[in-house]
Formats: C-alpha cells, sequence, structure tokens
C-alpha cells in the first residue's frame, strides 16, 4: 500500500525534473558549485513537482480506471485516500514553495508557482479533456526545472533562461506525442483528444519531425550565444540526427507505429540525460 502512494507522486518524473533542474543549476554555477545550495533546490523541485503530480493524479482519477497502464493506481482502486491525497499533495507544495522563497530567491517561487499552476489548472483541469493543443501548454511547467536549478544560482533572468525554455518546450512535443501513439487505445477508449487521435499518425510524425529540429536549432542558440561550447554542440547534433532519422523511418501497420513512437521515446530519454551532463561540464567561463 505505500509503495502505492508512492507512486501517486510519480517518481520517474519527479526524477526527471531533478535531472533537468540539476543541468541549469551546475551551467549556471560554472564550477562554483554550493552544494547547500544544490541540495536546497533538489528538496524544493521535489515536493513541488510531488504535490503537482499527486493532484494530477487526483483530477485524472475518473478517466485512470478506464486506461490499462493507470487501472491499478490506489485513488483508483480506493477513492478513500482521495482527501489524504490532497491533503499530502497540499503540505508538499507549501513546504516547497516556503524553501524557495526563504531558503533561496522570490524569483524561483514564482517560477515554481507558475510551473505548478500551468500543470495542475490549465492542463490537468481543463485542457487536458479538451483540446489537442493542452502538451503546448504542459510543456510549459515541464521547461521550468531547468530555469530553477538556472535561477537558483543566478537570481535573474537572461538569454540563457529563455534559451534553456525554448531547448525543453521544443523536446518535451516529440517525447509526449511518442507518449501518446505508445499509449493510442488507451487515450481513444476514455476519449482524450490527444493529437494522434485528432489529427492522425501521419500529421503527428509531421510534427514530430519539425519540433526535432526546432530543438536542434535551439540548443545551437545556446552554444552561439557563448554559454556553452563546441562538444556540446557535436554530441547533441549527433544525437539530433539519429533522432530525426528515426523520426522519418515509415512502417505500414499500426504495432509498427507503437514500435516507432517507443524508438522516438527512448531516445528522447537519452538525448535529455546526455544533454544535461553535457551542459553541465562544457560551460563557457
Amino acid at each position: 500500500m505505500i509503495l502505492l502512494f508512492f507512486e501517486l507522486l510519480k517518481p520517474k518524473i519527479v526524477f526527471g525534473n531533478i535531472l533537468s533542474s540539476l543541468g541549469g543549476f551546475l551551467l549556471a554555477s560554472r564550477g562554483n558549485i554550493n552544494y547547500h545550495l544544490l541540495f536546497l533546490n533538489i528538496i524544493g523541485i521535489s515536493l513541488v513537482i510531488g504535490s503537482s503530480c499527486i493532484l494530477n493524479n487526483v483530477i485524472d482519477c475518473n478517466i485512470d480506471k478506464y486506461m490499462d497502464r493507470t487501472k491499478n493506481r490506489i485513488l483508483v482502486i480506493s477513492s478513500s485516500f482521495h482527501n489524504l491525497a490532497i491533503f499530502f499533495a497540499i503540505v508538499l507544495g507549501i513546504l516547497g514553495f516556503s524553501i524557495y522563497i526563504y531558503y533561496i530567491n522570490i524569483l524561483c517561487m514564482l517560477l515554481s508557482s507558475i510551473g505548478w499552476i500551468v500543470y495542475v489548472v490549465l492542463y490537468s483541469m481543463y485542457l487536458k479533456k479538451r483540446s489537442i493543443y493542452s502538451t503546448l501548454i504542459g510543456s510549459i511547467s515541464g521547461s521550468i526545472p531547468p530555469l530553477l536549478g538556472y535561477c537558483s544560482v543566478t537570481n535573474h533572468v537572461d538569454l540563457c533562461v529563455f534559451n534553456l525554455f525554448l531547448i525543453f518546450i521544443t523536446w518535451q512535443i516529440p517525447h509526449s506525442y511518442a507518449i501518446f501513439i505508445m499509449h493510442f487505445s488507451d487515450y481513444k477508449r476514455v476519449n482524450i483528444p490527444i493529437f494522434p487521435i485528432v489529427k492522425s499518425f501521419l500529421v503527428t510524425r509531421y510534427h514530430i519531425r519539425i519540433f526535432i529540429l526546432l530543438f536542434l536549432l535551439s540548443t545551437c542558440l545556446l552554444v552561439a550565444t557563448n554559454y556553452v561550447g563546441y562538444k556540446f554542440l557535436f554530441s547533441i547534433l549527433f544525437l539530433s540526427v539519429i533522432w530525426f532519422y528515426l523520426s522519418i523511418k515509415t512502417y505500414r501497420s499500426d504495432y509498427n507505429h507503437i514500435i516507432w513512437a517507443k524508438n522516438i521515446f527512448y531516445h528522447s530519454i537519452i538525448i535529455m540525460f546526455i544533454m544535461n551532463i553535457m551542459m553541465s561540464f562544457d560551460y563557457i567561463n
């Protein structure tokens, strides 16, 4: 039961956001790492992301019971945990925002609040079940963690902040659309207007290719503005070419669409992991 409740936090999502926040933090640190601040940032982002994920589970409970990959979540199995989950989410959110405002800076508190509101209110409560463009709005919240890491060090907004924002938004679209295709039947069963259902696999594939190219362009801008070096550029260029190649491969059957989507999804994880590592070490002073 404890493990089921722990899954409400969506630990994989929390870990992924910690990783992207770490990349932004180390990029801003330029080798001069404040470990106390790093620890506080990790705790703060874990609490805020955990809070938003729990509330997302509460909001989606009425559709999760019809989806194969979510039907065994604790809030689906037992509705008696709903109030406890909401209380737990509120406590985590308050603690996370408090860490940012009292121990880091107000800018990070504002950024984390924006991410939380966009994910919980705009995306989960309203757009997810109404619009095919909900992913574009939801990607705003997914782009906040690297900004939190960066701004926890700098305490100001500069060109790099906007560049990181673009990089992570353009990365999320292929990543998210691949998930939609992987779980296409689940989303169709609960009538969620995801892009592949409304616009077809073919159009979704075109959009994935476009956003992969935009992602590559965004990473090049980070080099052009002298925030990272050419080791970063060459590694991301190599991985992006592979990513784009995977996106233009063609398949005939629906089952092979799922294989295609898995290739896009897993490569997106690899490219994000490597990008954060390279961004952390190949900075320019």
